[in-house]
């Protein structure tokens, strides 16, 4: 846009932001918000208040509006959304751009008082295959209003090609549908250097010379958590006595249920939670195992890439696309854990084939993922967006 033209200033529909951004979704909306306040459009965020959050705040000159809602399963929807709906009717307008995050209910209620008010509105569908937004719409209760809904939505983000297929059996346009991948931060995620490295093991209490993997991930069945756990003690059976360490950090919607059974059977596993910055695990570990079942852009594989680690994950339609098998990582087969033991037990032993693969996604990373060039798209995208359609000449009248 031309400078004198200020740029068209965006509004991001999310469920959860920071400080309470545990999923990818959200965790993307923050990089893309603060991003975009970097580059001076202003930007705010509409979201659900949490305990021990304020009603508004700025973050990293991100304007942070949190909204009522009952944090408890049954009643978050039910009372965030009718919270979100006011927001809109009473403060939307203060934003040219709407951009929801997750093709779900929110996305719905945007696009709804989005068409009342004239506003473009943005869609980023998160994840797809079996537990991806589209197939969720198609168990939830009101599922079809939101499908129906994104028919009217300005523009669909897709992070993938199996992404894109399912929005247009969707009945979505393709002339809609813009490709903008997940992007990470090239500066802040690099690969660290030895002394960094063993400072990172010695906050852990790992031994400097130690080979550690690590999953950062919600502890769920679609994270493919249960076959990490199973492939783990295969790896304890087949290598006994020699020094692995596996570090799980993430926290399960169903207390226990991973965690405790992972804490049971396995003896070389240390289950972190929560953790705010995943940095340090990177900068200690060997590799990552990433065995979900469905994905977007993983983040976690991107982040790790960025900081030269190679990634095991799975055959899936968007870790196909990030991942380059034998080159970057190695994929395996999703839901089986004996593929997933032989591929962490071999890289494991050849430290060589790691260093070069870590070297390769690096690279990969930083041409095809860099936030830069993610930004720029969506800045593209947004002030596409806000230029008045071109008159079309119909006969001898304007249309």
């Amino acid at each position: 846009m031309s400078a004198n033209i200020p740029k068209p200033s965006v509004l991001m529909v999310t469920y959860q932001y920071a400080p309470a951004a545990d999923g990818g979704a959200a965790r993307q909306a923050q990089v893309l918000a603060e991003g975009l306040a970097a580059r001076g459009r202003r930007v705010g965020v509409v979201t659900a208040r949490l305990p021990d959050t304020s009603g508004f705040e700025r973050l990293a000159g991100v304007e942070v509006h949190r909204v009522w809602a009952i944090p408890k399963r049954g009643r978050f929807s039910a009372t965030f959304l009718p919270s979100l709906a006011r927001f809109l009717l009473q403060h939307g307008r203060g934003y040219q751009i709407w951009h929801a995050h997750q093709a779900f209910y929110n996305a719905a209620v945007a696009i709804m008082f989005a068409r009342l008010w004239g506003t473009r509105c943005v869609v980023k569908d998160a994840a797809s295959g079996p537990y991806g937004d589209i197939a969720r719409l198609r168990r939830v209760r009101l599922g079809a209003w939101v499908r129906k809904s994104l028919l009217r939505a300005d523009a669909v983000i897709s992070l993938n090609s199996e992404m894109t297929q399912e929005l247009l059996n969707a009945g979505i346009p393709a002339a809609r549908i813009r490709r903008i991948p997940n992007g990470v931060d090239c500066e802040r995620f690099s690969p660290p250097s030895l002394d960094r490295r063993r400072e990172a093991r010695s906050k852990l209490g790992l031994p400097p010379d130690g080979l550690l993997a690590v999953f950062a991930g919600r502890l769920a069945e679609d994270k493919g958590t249960g076959f990490l756990i199973d492939a783990w003690r295969s790896v304890e059976r087949r290598c006994p006595g020699q020094p692995l360490t596996l570090l799980i950090a993430g926290e399960e919607l169903h207390v226990g249920k991973f965690r405790g059974r992972g804490e049971r059977e396995l003896k070389t596993a240390r289950f972190l939670g929560n953790v705010a910055d995943v940095r340090p695990l990177l900068h200690a570990a060997d590799l990552l195992v990433h065995p979900s079942l469905a994905e977007g852009v993983s983040n976690i594989v991107l982040e790790a890439m960025a900081v030269g680690l190679p990634v095991i994950g799975t055959r899936t339609p968007g870790l196909e696309e990030q991942i380059e098998d034998g080159v970057t990582g190695l994929l395996v087969p999703p839901r089986n854990a004996d593929a997933l033991a032989d591929a962490i037990i071999g890289l494991m032993q050849d430290g060589g084939r790691r260093a070069t693969m870590g070297s390769g996604g690096r690279m990969r990373v930083a041409n095809k993922y860099n936030l830069i060039s993610v930004l720029t798209a969506y800045e593209e995208l947004y002030d596409g967006l806000s230029q008045p359609p071109p008159l079309r000449m119909q006969g001898s009248r304007f249309t």
